[in-house]
């Protein structure tokens, strides 16, 4: 195989921080690499339907939801990426004619949220051009090669977002002594 970015950057961690594992350096590097790469590819998806990655996100959970509405909360623990101004995004949609809100019947702060009929059709046609781009990115694997991959990467993520629990648990109890 050909050395790539990944490789290169290893290659120089390695040479100036030989007390780092560059095997762990490695996996975290390819990591963040190819979120960068998968965020490109889905957000040039997006797109070509005027939508943003987010909305993308945004869309996808209410269709998921339908025929119930959502709350920003629901849509926020719901999406698969992060979308830090999740109101700006929700906005940017209804202008478009994509998706509606209401005031939500027993939450005064709260607001109900769900697809126009033009945003579903939309939200349809997102969710196949995803499908297909999908099946383009992984046709160089077999079947095992995926099931394979998807059981190492739930792995990573279940030690990261440990990890991330751990690391939150340490600085709140920094605080608390300081």
């Amino acid at each position: 195989m050909e050395e790539d970015l990944v490789d290169r950057f290893v290659a120089d961690v390695k040479r100036l921080r030989p007390d780092i594992d560059p095997r762990l350096k490695a996996v975290s590097a390819r990591l963040l690499h190819l979120s960068d790469l998968v965020q490109r590819y889905y957000s040039g998806i997006s797109e070509r339907f005027d939508v943003s990655l987010s909305g993308l996100a945004v869309m996808t959970a209410l269709a998921r939801g339908a025929p119930r509405e959502l709350t920003l909360t629901e849509i926020n623990r719901d999406i698969l990426v992060t979308s830090g101004g999740i109101t700006f995004v929700v906005s940017q949609l209804e202008k478009q004619g994509l998706l509606t809100r209401r005031p939500h019947p027993n939450d005064g702060r709260a607001v109900l949220i769900r697809l126009t009929s033009r945003g579903r059709r939309l939200a349809d046609r997102l969710i196949e051009a995803v499908a297909t781009a999908d099946a383009a990115a992984f046709a160089h694997l077999g079947e095992a090669d995926r099931r394979t991959t998807e059981r190492l990467l739930r792995r990573v993520q279940t030690g990261i977002e440990s990890a991330m629990t751990s690391d939150q648990s340490m600085q709140r109890a920094s605080e608390r002594h300081h």
